[in-house]
């Protein structure tokens, strides 16, 4: 099947309103980060051994909020003049790639990810192998990983999150690259600013032993997160999911928050969360919400530069820090 060319240039295109004012005059975000800042204080503030990883000092992982939200500022900065890829708010004509079944399209991904994550649940592979900013229970995670597990991680996620849903969209629908957001728009703008901000992500979770890992490990991490992580949701939530979310809610904002609580619906199975009793329940639906807060980022960072691999340098780089727990699960040296 192919299609007509559907992609707008629209992130060229001056927005009728400023998409700044936009973002912070909506309920739908204003209400997200009062549940949000709850949540933080419920954290701070709880029992945090309650769930498996002990009791874990969040404090490091707060502070990566700050550089996340610098990194934001710097990124409207940059768009400013020009307008979001979704609905625009005065004429509703859809700025970006048109869906042309966004209904159907929406919950087929969404019945699609609950199928992997579930099935994945079942031999023990979750979304992410670990939450680096939680480094003790980052730690506990690796503990636990073997060579195997994480190779088998990473393909099931490459392949449940990204190579099968690419394919259907490319070769099924007939989506071009530009349809899916995977075009690099202002490259002369944006490499610079995904190498700044990607180093930035991740330098501030160094440990001591990083240094002291091999260039095979470095490597290693890099392509074992690309293919069980950066890619994978790249492509399910961020090139497929979110431009649908904004298209049927008829407003970019709207649909970045809806995309912000389904990626952290798709992180549910992390061993950072447990739900057996109340106290359990509680604290992790505070997590969830950090986790959506991050979600919540990296859909903002893709309708606003209408380029689905930016959100990897805004959010997911943080991954490389853990080179040293690679290379010793893989016994580099």
């Amino acid at each position: 099947m192919t299609t007509t060319d559907t992609t707008r240039t629209g992130t060229l295109h001056a927005p009728s309103r400023r998409p700044t004012r936009e973002f912070w005059t909506s309920p739908w975000v204003l209400g997200f980060l009062a549940a949000w800042a709850l949540a933080v204080a419920y954290i701070l503030l709880s029992d945090r051994s309650v769930l498996p990883l002990t009791d874990q000092e969040p404090t490091g992982y707060f502070t990566g909020i700050a550089g996340g939200t610098f990194t934001m500022v710097v990124l409207f900065r940059l768009m400013r003049g020009t307008a979001p890829v979704g609905p625009d708010p005065a004429t509703g004509a859809v700025v970006g790639p048109v869906a042309r079944d966004a209904r159907r399209e929406t919950a087929g991904l969404l019945a699609w990810m609950a199928l992997v994550v579930a099935v994945g649940s079942l031999f023990d592979i979750r979304t992410h192998l670990a939450f680096v900013g939680l480094s003790e229970g980052a730690q506990e995670i690796w503990d636990g990983e073997t060579a195997r597990s994480t190779v088998v991680w990473a393909t099931w996620n490459f392949v449940g999150l990204a190579a099968a849903p690419f394919l259907f969209f490319r070769y099924r629908l007939g989506y071009s690259a530009g349809d899916m957001l995977l075009r690099f728009p202002r490259p002369r703008v944006f490499v610079p600013y995904f190498a700044v901000v990607g180093t930035l992500g991740f330098v501030f979770a160094l440990t001591p032993e990083f240094s002291d890992v091999p260039l095979s490990g470095h490597l290693l991490t890099l392509l074992l997160f690309t293919v069980g992580s950066f890619l994978p949701i790249m492509i399910v939530t961020q090139s497929l999911l979110t431009p649908r979310l904004a298209q049927l809610a008829g407003s970019w904002v709207t649909g970045a928050v809806l995309s912000a609580l389904v990626y952290a619906v798709l992180n549910i199975t992390e061993a950072i969360l447990a739900f057996g009793t109340t106290a359990q329940l509680l604290l992790s639906l505070a997590w969830f919400m950090q986790i959506a807060f991050w979600g919540l980022v990296k859909s903002v960072t893709t309708l606003r530069t209408g380029n689905a691999w930016m959100h990897i340098a805004t959010t997911h780089t943080i991954h490389l820090a853990e080179a040293p727990a690679v290379a010793s699960t893989f016994s580099l040296r």
